[in-house]
């Protein structure tokens, strides 16, 4: 492809000798060189764009080959460790996975354990 980098043809255009709808075969030569041309100039382009993305995807690589764990271990730790998980146990009972710097927090429930007036039976009440 890079052979034709520098290839460029053209055509001069002259007046037909017969003034029909029939096209001469200098006509038709010429139809066939735009349309190489334009080819090439497509070709061009789509070679430009294949660089650019191989430029990316080395960006993308480099990014894998260096990756750093403690990243990851920086967002677990700001955002997982502060959240309640809530989950299934295998006798089918929900439970929240509460995070150990939650110590200061009191949980339960408007139910048999917390009398709440007013309050629906099984809402989850935070005390601190």
């Amino acid at each position: 492809m890079n052979n034709f980098r520098h290839f460029r043809f053209w055509c001069q255009k002259v007046l037909p000798l017969v003034y029909d709808e029939s096209l001469s075969y200098y006509e038709v030569l010429c139809k066939v060189v735009t349309y190489i041309n334009k080819l090439i100039e497509d070709g061009k382009m789509v070679e430009d764009a294949l660089e650019e993305i191989q430029k990316e995807l080395a960006i993308i690589q480099d990014l894998i080959d260096n990756f750093d764990t403690k990243v990851v271990e920086t967002i677990i730790e700001d955002s997982l460790l502060k959240m309640i998980i809530v989950g299934i146990n295998d006798d089918g009972y929900i439970v929240y996975y509460i995070p150990d710097s939650w110590d200061d927090i009191q949980f339960g429930t408007t139910g048999l354990d917390t009398v709440v007036s007013d309050v629906d039976y099984g809402h989850l009440v935070l005390s601190y």
